[in-house]
């Protein structure tokens, strides 16, 4: 892959948030926050950085539970202990705290690579909640929604979202059964707005996405969720 990936600092007061950062080493196409699932920035997150860096965006991985403890990877929920620790952490994740964190990695990302245009956000499951929040709070060239947990809350954040949107649901999210995933649906589409996106993929179960969930991981939906977000990032995310 011809990208250079580093750990970085996302200044917040006096203090800091980590974060893992993959850039391509030519000129970035364009910029992409990436939102983790509730186990931590994991070598699964971070591969999936290194294959948005590789596609051509700067793509940064927050570690948005550093007020918490710093530098968490709690595997990809195969432990029952580590994921229970990690449904511990995300219950007690303060939201709006860890949304300005957000912002404010979409402000370092846009300034790290000295571009006026903002980066778009894609997130997994708490961070597809979490997007959601950061695009009703700041500008973001786009939103990724993969698989969100309890969208179907955040009506007035999804009908607020500044830029276009995109959904991503397996219909057999143990998370998201079919009726929430319609009512989000209904969400979306009473946004009236043309460029937003909605999809789910039948059979495909929570965390399809995630190659290293051996026991979740859908090939067919990976791919077809993969060329669907680099279609929208390639309308929506250009730098300037």
């Amino acid at each position: 892959m011809k990208i250079i990936s580093k750990i970085v600092e996302v200044k917040i007061d006096n203090s800091y948030m980590g974060g893992y950062l993959a850039v391509p080493r030519d000129t970035p196409r364009g910029a992409l926050v990436v939102l983790q699932e509730i186990f931590g920035v994991t070598p699964a997150m971070r591969a999936i950085a290194d294959d948005f860096a590789d596609e051509g965006y700067a793509t940064l991985v927050p570690d948005i539970y550093w007020r918490m403890q710093r530098d968490l990877d709690l595997g990809n929920g195969e432990d029952p202990v580590q994921r229970q620790t990690a449904v511990d952490f995300s219950v007690r994740f303060d939201e709006r705290i860890g949304t300005a964190d957000i912002c404010a990695s979409l402000d370092w990302l846009a300034n790290y690579l000295n571009r006026s245009s903002r980066p778009g956000i894609l997130g997994f499951c708490l961070g597809g909640r979490l997007a959601v929040r950061a695009a009703s709070a700041t500008e973001t060239a786009c939103m990724i929604s993969m698989y969100g947990v309890r969208l179907d809350s955040l009506g007035e954040e999804i009908r607020t979202a500044r830029s276009p949107v995109q959904f991503h649901f397996g219909e057999n999210d143990n998370h998201n059964p079919l009726a929430t995933i319609n009512r989000i649906r209904e969400m979306v589409m009473d946004r009236g707005k043309a460029e937003d996106e909605f999809f789910t993929y039948p059979g495909a179960e929570h965390a399809f996405y995630n190659r290293f969930r051996t026991d979740r991981f859908d090939e067919k939906a990976h791919q077809l969720a993969r060329s669907r977000v680099l279609s929208f990032l390639g309308r929506h995310n250009v730098m300037e």
